[in-house]
């Protein structure tokens, strides 16, 4: 694909999603209203309906959309799972230990877990490690299919599409770490309104969430080349949206939130530095390469 239809790409997916954000915003009590909702899940759509469109209008990038499911995708959707569940179990553990902060839902001692709070599948109570890893895990599972149902509308266009583009362009580096700022900004306006950041929206906007969303992206990435397929990325996202950030949010704080935001997007970005190697010293060709012909346009 050109240069021009890439740039067409992002500007089109931004344009639908920040006007479906801005009209979120507009909601009687603000992005967090109720009524902001249906608005900011449309929002989430805007990558899969502009790629749609793409594959209309430009039918010589059909080949380049990786959405066939296989067998090779099923480790990775594990992995999907357990890298954002670990990450927030890791800023539990550290917070604890630290005198940072403590765990609302448990009470972690040699023997086991007292579940006090959360949606967990196989109940509450007192559990021991082998119960309760099994309760975290099917926990995680269940609410990454969940979100990943919403989570498809974002990664049919950001790693099912535009990461093949980026990366027969670019190369793999470059056009990943690219993919990574795009998505970011995509989210600009909610940021900018203290949707993810409410008490510091401007180093969140323009220093946090991109510097984490790069690294997911090379998180997201890895998982997509792996599988040839965008499912275990859209799981990935669904758990990072479910099971890390109900963890994450059950945290009762004795430090700074921002020190929440910087251990997670440090440990996000060292997962995203991994991959990245993985990525970079993988034997074999990843699978764009041999759509490059197809994928790049003059």
């Amino acid at each position: 694909m050109s240069r021009r239809l890439l740039m067409s790409y992002v500007g089109l997916v931004y344009l639908a999603s920040w006007s479906l954000q801005i009209a979120a915003l507009r909601s009687p009590n603000g992005i967090h209203d109720h009524a902001a909702l249906p608005w900011m899940i449309a929002g989430m759509f805007t990558p899969a309906i502009v790629t749609l469109a793409f594959l209309i209008w430009q039918p010589q990038t059909r080949g380049s959309l990786m959405w066939k499911p296989c067998w090779g995708m099923i480790w990775p959707l594990f992995v999907g799972v357990a890298i954002p569940t670990l990450i927030a179990f890791g800023i539990v553990g550290m917070f604890q230990l630290l005198g940072w902060g403590r765990s609302g839902w448990f009470v972690f001692n040699y023997a086991g877990v007292s579940v006090s709070d959360g949606p967990w599948v196989l109940g509450k109570g007192f559990q021991n490690w082998p119960l309760y890893t099994a309760n975290v895990f099917l926990t995680g599972v269940w609410f990454a299919l969940l979100n990943g149902a919403v989570a498809l509308g974002e990664e049919i266009g950001w790693r099912g599409f535009l990461q093949g583009h980026l990366i027969a362009r670019l190369g793999a580096i470059r056009g990943i770490a690219l993919l990574g700022i795009i998505w970011s900004f995509w989210h600009l306006p909610s940021l900018l309104s203290g949707y993810n950041y409410p008490k510091h929206p401007l180093v969140g906007a323009f220093v946090l969430f991109p510097l984490q969303l790069v690294g997911a992206s090379f998180f997201l990435g890895w998982l997509t080349l792996k599988a040839r397929s965008f499912w275990p990325a859209a799981i990935a996202h669904g758990a990072v949206n479910s099971i890390q950030q109900g963890v994450l949010d059950s945290v009762h704080l004795s430090a700074p939130q921002i020190y929440e935001d910087v251990v997670r997007v440090a440990l996000t970005m060292l997962v995203g530095m991994v991959c990245l190697i993985l990525i970079v010293s993988a034997k074999r060709k990843p699978v764009v390469d041999e759509l490059a012909p197809a994928l790049v346009g003059r």
